[in-house]
């Protein structure tokens, strides 16, 4: 059998081509690979060691911290792991969610001093510094409170229930971004009534022993027994020893008054708030709701 020479030939300038040898294949895939396994690797160390990673302690640290680029990257990283399924142990931390109430009150107390201090400072000023002074200035205090606002209604614990409606029903603020401190609020409780689901699909030692806790901090002194207590009402249903109901925030009873409110928007998320939240003033509100047409203002927030 004759062959062709121009198929047995190589043909003239071009280069015998060989396979890639394994040292060949292991530069070109495996290397980099290693190189960006141990960089990650890297990094992970880093962080664990300098922050000690995703834990209660480690957040409150960087929001109690006097540097404001570490203050927001800790709230950043928390609103971020609070969003994931997989933070369920973190979400269901009673103390951890009391510890973020007591920065959110401190917070709101700060926020609200600096509101009237600014109001008697502009009582006889022209609204040009009117506008100065309610500006950006403000917004680290807005967007601090505001962000732990929403942290409580990510939890499956909801002893951010007395302080997210004393928010949502302080329409007083001379502030004039006020009123989205009061939404907000108001979208934290439609949160935090989705998320209370959640604590029937722990494990019942789980269930135990976030119960106990909350008793133990109902038993003690201060607004943090409040905020105790108001989580063991929501999750227990059922009267406790150390309870009062004199104590206890209706969550009902705060959308009926948001219903009646002149934002047009905080009406609507208080119509939306009934598909979580249940009581008897459910229906009758629903009811006026249902008659809502438009009264009131839209109240736009200005840039």
């Amino acid at each position: 059998m004759s062959s062709d020479p121009q198929l047995s030939t190589p043909q003239r300038g071009l280069p015998p081509v060989t396979p890639p040898s394994g040292r060949f294949i292991a530069q070109l895939f495996l290397v980099p690979g290693a190189i960006v396994l141990v960089a990650v690797l890297l990094l992970l160390a880093f962080r664990y060691l300098l922050g000690g990673g995703y834990e209660p302690a480690n957040f409150l640290k960087q929001l109690d911290s006097d540097n404001a680029d570490i203050r927001w990257r800790g709230a950043s990283d928390l609103a971020q792991v609070l969003k994931r399924p997989e933070s369920m142990n973190l979400k269901s931390d009673p103390v951890f969610a009391l510890d973020l109430a007591q920065r959110l009150r401190d917070g709101l107390t700060d926020q609200l001093a600096e509101e009237k201090r600014i109001q008697d400072k502009t009582a006889n000023a022209t609204q040009g510094e009117k506008d100065a002074a309610w500006g950006k200035p403000l917004d680290a205090r807005r967007n601090y409170v505001n962000f732990l606002a929403a942290a409580l209604g990510d939890f499956v614990v909801p002893v951010g229930v007395p302080l997210l409606s004393e928010i949502v029903l302080k329409d007083d603020s001379p502030d004039p971004k006020g009123i989205l401190r009061r939404r907000q609020a108001l979208g934290a409780l439609i949160s935090l009534g989705d998320n209370l689901r959640g604590f029937a699909k722990l494990p019942q030692t789980q269930q135990a022993e976030i119960l106990t806790v909350l008793e133990k901090e109902a038993a003690a002194r201060g607004e943090r027994v409040i905020w105790a207590r108001n989580g063991l009402h929501y999750l227990s249903k059922a009267p406790t020893g150390t309870a009062s109901s004199d104590a206890i925030v209706a969550v009902d009873q705060t959308l009926a008054k948001a219903a009646r409110d002149q934002d047009q928007f905080l009406r609507e998320l208080a119509a939306f708030a009934f598909n979580f939240w249940d009581g008897p003033m459910a229906e009758p509100t629903l009811l006026l709701l249902s008659r809502d047409r438009g009264q009131g203002t839209l109240v736009r927030v200005p840039e």
